[in-house]
């Protein structure tokens, strides 16, 4: 059974998917200048987390060390650009995309997403627009609260039969 997802879900994967754009555009603009590419910014507090005390340690630990971060950094960003993956639709024509090319995807499909909020916005505020000003004419058209108008195009309907209705000859043979 599939379900759709919730709100947050969906403004988790936005935001996973600005992080990438974000990053693209960067590693862009600093390949233009020759500048490494840092990678997206996470909470101090987040860090610290991850963070062991630092002990005194021969170059070979120190490079050992190094590579395993480097192989953490390296697997959590295969992880990213999976959910990625998984965010943005991909056309069929290779099975395999590149990196760039599925944070180009990304870039457009965010973009693709924000005219699709900024176009549901503006029929939001029109149908809002209409609805106050339906309430308004309504208002206009309904008598004040206490006071009863009669309709004047309701008549009794005795008036309108020549013939006695069923109720009326029940009453007369009593």
């Amino acid at each position: 059974l599939f379900r759709s997802p919730t709100m947050e879900q969906i403004s988790s994967n936005i935001q996973v998917l600005l992080q990438a754009a974000q990053f693209l555009e960067r590693r862009e603009r600093e390949a233009e200048h020759g500048y490494a590419s840092m990678m997206p910014y996470y909470r101090k507090s987040t860090i610290d987390q991850t963070r062991r005390p630092r002990s005194p340690k021969t170059p070979d630990s120190l490079r050992s060390v190094h590579n395993e971060l480097e192989k953490h950094r390296r697997a959590q960003l295969r992880r990213c650009l999976e959910q990625l993956k998984q965010q943005v639709p991909m056309s069929s024509e290779s099975s395999r995309h590149t990196t760039l090319s599925l944070l180009h995807k990304a870039r457009a499909h965010i973009k693709k997403l924000e005219e699709q909020e900024l176009r549901a916005r503006r029929v939001k505020d029109k149908l809002k627009s209409e609805q106050q000003q339906l309430r308004q004419r309504l208002e206009e058209l309904l008598p004040p609260s206490g006071s009863e108008r009669s309709r004047a195009d309701s008549l009794d309907s005795s008036l309108l039969s020549s013939e006695p209705s069923d109720s009326d000859q029940e009453d007369r043979k009593s």
